[in-house]
């Protein structure tokens, strides 16, 4: 394609964003009060013994995954807008849902823009997913890598608080409940972790090859669209990685209008199922 066709693309797609950023989320708001409350009515209920393990144990998984999004939103800036006098949105919702999915904010915000940077290269600190289905081995290496690098990318006294505040309270409930509630709140975070990076990280950018902005990041059609509602958008992701600053809930929108301009720069447009181009 003709380098002043790419620019003349990259001018429109962007113009297309920005009428989708910057103002203040409060969709996102919503949904991390609904995360910590629902997630604080599920141990609530455990605790007293209404709710059973088999039941809790699903339920900490979502709300786990649930709590990533408002979070990872809050490190690009997106809580809070443009409006400065507004920032400590972002703080308030990363500090807030921190604890929920055990990853350091302070930490996760250095991480998580070093993947932006270095998407799908060997600086990429998410890459240690890459191979996580290869086998029982790669699974249990890729997981520890991960945790180890989420929690201490960036090692400071705030990325210290804030690992402790989460050990913290599980070991507190552990101490109030019993033992048996330690399987039940270790499974139900691993699994929430496991569906968040499967989902976040591990489809959209798989199969770990393209480097280039348009094509490093997929997007995944689900059969019925919908359907996308239930992983708020994240199967757009391509469209984050080119425009950080637009919040999940437009990512639908955005996605329609340039839709475009990214088949043009050849985007990885495939079906969720069956991974064959659409």
């Amino acid at each position: 394609m003709d380098i002043n066709l790419h620019k003349k693309l990259d001018r429109e797609a962007l113009k297309i964003s920005k009428e989708y950023s910057g103002r203040v989320g409060v969709l996102t708001i919503i949904l991390s009060v609904a995360a910590v409350f629902l997630y604080s009515t599920v141990l609530f209920l455990f605790a007293n013994g209404l709710l059973s393990p088999l039941l809790t144990v699903p339920l900490l998984a979502v709300l786990t995954f649930i709590s990533y999004t408002p979070m990872h939103e809050a490190v690009h800036g997106n809580v809070g807008g443009n409006n400065k006098k507004f920032n400590w949105l972002d703080k308030a919702v990363g500090y807030l849902m921190a604890p929920i999915i055990a990853i350091p904010y302070t930490s996760h915000q250095k991480e998580h823009f070093t993947h932006h940077v270095h998407t799908n290269k060997e600086k990429d600190p998410d890459v240690h997913i890459k191979n996580w289905f290869d086998s029982p081995k790669h699974f249990f290496i890729g997981s520890i890598r991960t945790i180890k690098t989420q929690n201490a990318f960036v090692m400071n006294n705030y990325t210290r608080v804030e690992i402790f505040i989460s050990l913290s309270w599980r070991l507190l409930f552990v101490f109030f409940t019993g033992i048996m509630s330690i399987p039940v709140l270790f499974l139900g975070w691993f699994l929430g972790g496991f569906i968040t990076l499967y989902l976040l990280s591990y489809l959209p950018h798989k199969p770990y090859k393209e480097t280039a902005r348009y094509k490093n990041t997929n997007i995944r059609l689900f059969p019925i669209q919908w359907m996308e509602n239930l992983v708020f958008q994240q199967n757009l992701h391509a469209i984050h990685h080119l425009f950080p600053r637009i919040p999940f809930y437009n990512y639908r929108e955005v996605f329609q209008k340039i839709e475009p301009i990214m088949r043009a720069k050849e985007t990885p447009i495939i079906s969720m199922l069956d991974q064959r181009p659409v």
